[in-house]
Order: structure tokens, then C-alpha cells, then sequence
């Protein structure tokens, strides 16, 4: 069984929607299980609690992280406990890194490997949510929410998240899966089950 489980992919692709649906469904299995939701400030494995990171060099936001990652190993899960977590390891950190820092691929790459490094113990295991159509995905979440239409320019941003991303993810050291949500939600969450419970 695996202890952390990442469900990741761009703005509005279903992320909060996927892990909401997962908790309940794995609580109905029986299973020992806590959710943080995007921006949760209970998130033990975000160090500026749900909030933008100050200015600071790049330097020490990794260091930010890394630490507050190691304070959280050093408590440790419970045993048998499933642990969701909304966007924790990709969507804010790799937002971060690029409109802060402006950083390249590799040095993504990197600080999340050293990261994952650190708790490997809990078998992590990310699902990456991805969309035939990003900017469809974007326009349909932000009406739903009640915001404004997304620019062209930030569509392009997005679509350009998501090729960083994949990039990112087909070069860390960790189980990960991509599953298209075009297929819809209920064969999502049992794939996600089948994969994290087994």
C-alpha cells in the first residue's frame, strides 16, 4: 500500500475534484485516510501554508522545502494510513519555480527529486491528470467557479505547465501514472485504487 499519494495536472483538469472523490471512496473501503485540498493550510508538506513563498533566492526555497519535508518524515504516518494530497508536489511548486525564478526543466527536475528522496520510505506513487484539451478543461472549470475567461495568453501558459510537467515527471525516480479524465471520473478513481491500495 502506498502511504502518499499526489494527484497532479493543470488548473482545472479535476484535481480537487479527484481527491475529494478518493478520500470518500477509500474511507468507504475501510481505509485510515486524510486529504489536504489544494491551498490547505493544514498541508504538512508545504512550507508556506497554502500561501505564496516570500521573495527569497532560489537557493532557499528549495531549502524551505527541504526541511520542512525532513520535519515531516521525522513525525512519520501512521502505519496503514493513506495520505492525498491536491498539487503538492507539481502544480505550486513548479508555478513557483517558473514565475519566480524563471527556472529550467532540469533544475525542476532536481528539487523535486531531492524532495521525493526524502520519503521514499512512503512509497509515493503520483497520478498526473491530463486533458486532450487544456484550454477546454481551463474555460469549463473557470465558468464553473464563476471567473472570468481565461486569455489566450494563459491558456498558452497552461499548455505550456503541462509540457514541463511531463517532462518533469518522466524523469523522477517514482511510480507515477497518467490517466486522461476525458474518460470520466468514476474509472479514474478505481484505476487510482487499484494502484495505490494493492
Amino acid at each position: 500500500m502506498n502511504n502518499i499519494i499526489f494527484i497532479e495536472g493543470v488548473s482545472g483538469v479535476g484535481k480537487t475534484t479527484t481527491t475529494t472523490l478518493l478520500c470518500n471512496k477509500l474511507r468507504d473501503m475501510g481505509y485510515k485516510v486524510s486529504c489536504c485540498l489544494e491551498g490547505d493550510c493544514e498541508n504538512p508538506l508545504d512550507p508556506f501554508k497554502g500561501t505564496y513563498p516570500p521573495a527569497m533566492p532560489l537557493l532557499l526555497f528549495s531549502e524551505t522545502y527541504l526541511q520542512c519535508w525532513q520535519n515531516f518524515v521525522k513525525n512519520q504516518l501512521e502505519k496503514d494510513f493513506i495520505l492525498i494530497l491536491d498539487g503538492t508536489l507539481f502544480h505550486h511548486q513548479i508555478n513557483d519555480l517558473l514565475r519566480e525564478y524563471n527556472a529550467p526543466d532540469d533544475v525542476i527536475t532536481n528539487h523535486l527529486t531531492n524532495l521525493l528522496c526524502i520519503i521514499q520510505q512512503f512509497k509515493p506513487l503520483v497520478f498526473y491528470l491530463s486533458s486532450n484539451n487544456v484550454g477546454q478543461c481551463l474555460r469549463q472549470a473557470r465558468k464553473s467557479r464563476n471567473q472570468s475567461v481565461p486569455t489566450d495568453e494563459k491558456i498558452a501558459y497552461w499548455e505550456n505547465r503541462k509540457r514541463v510537467d511531463l517532462y518533469v515527471l518522466d524523469r523522477l525516480s517514482v511510480e507515477s501514472h497518467i490517466l486522461n479524465i476525458d474518460y470520466g471520473w468514476s474509472e479514474i478513481i478505481e484505476t487510482i485504487i487499484k494502484y495505490s491500495t494493492t
